[in-house]
């Protein structure tokens, strides 16, 4: 029973310390405001816009965790020289529409860390129209230096532009894209937490058949010598 104890020990304390370390990376992970944020990278292409399909939510209505709305993306983006950024974002039908006929670069194998992309061409000979005031954009921001957009992610096929504000060819900033979902900062304290106490119990568990076995033997040591010496 002593070893059984021990070893269920043992085998807590390690699932406590990966449970611990992974709530700790899952925390640390998540800034201040609840996002998981990409290092900053420099995309670029020479086309008149880089796309990016946004997160495409199932209907789930039922699970609090992800109605819609609860997930976020965050993007973050300047020119690198130093003219106006446009961010927009719109569903995929709006934002094919709008550039019909444009050349743009569509954003594949979106990777964090740091931001970078694979580019798929979408080939086109048609100037892009400017985009301010273009009814496409269910969200949008544009002005010099960083700009930032956050969006509450629907329901639907929905895609994120980046361009030049006034709509000239060839796109190069310097950006960063960030995901909010609903109780991932939770979730990595709750982690924590319950490795902390799985571990502490493992110890315990340890510990404790080890002392009482130590004691025993203490308890027989003198005993046994004065009736030898009887």
């Amino acid at each position: 029973m002593r070893v059984f104890l021990i070893i269920l020990g043992a085998l807590a304390m390690l699932f406590g310390f990966g449970c611990a370390v992974s709530g700790f990376g899952t925390y640390r992970a998540v800034d201040s405001d609840g996002y998981i944020s990409s290092k900053p990278g420099e995309l670029s292409t020479g086309t008149y816009a880089l796309v990016a399909q946004t997160v495409e939510l199932e209907d789930r209505s039922d699970d609090p965790g992800f109605r819609e709305g609860k997930v976020r993306i965050r993007i973050r983006a300047e020119r690198l020289d130093g003219g106006e950024v446009f961010i927009g974002v719109g569903s995929e039908d709006a934002v094919g529409e709008f550039l019909l006929g444009t050349a743009y670069a569509r954003m594949t194998g979106i990777e964090f860390d740091p931001l970078t992309f694979d580019e798929n061409i979408v080939p086109g000979s048609r100037p892009a129209p400017p985009p301010e005031g273009v009814p496409a954009w269910l969200a949008s921001v544009s002005g010099p230096g960083k700009q930032e957009l956050t969006w509450r992610v629907r329901r639907g096929e929905n895609a994120l532009v980046i361009m030049n504000a006034d709509a000239s060819q060839g796109v190069a900033v310097r950006a960063e894209l960030a995901v909010r979902f609903p109780y991932v900062r939770g979730f990595g304290i709750a982690f924590m937490v319950i490795g902390a106490l799985v571990f502490v119990a493992g110890v315990l568990m340890v510990a404790l058949p080890l002392r009482s076995r130590r004691t025993a033997a203490e308890d027989a040591g003198p005993g046994g010598d004065e009736e030898a010496g009887g």
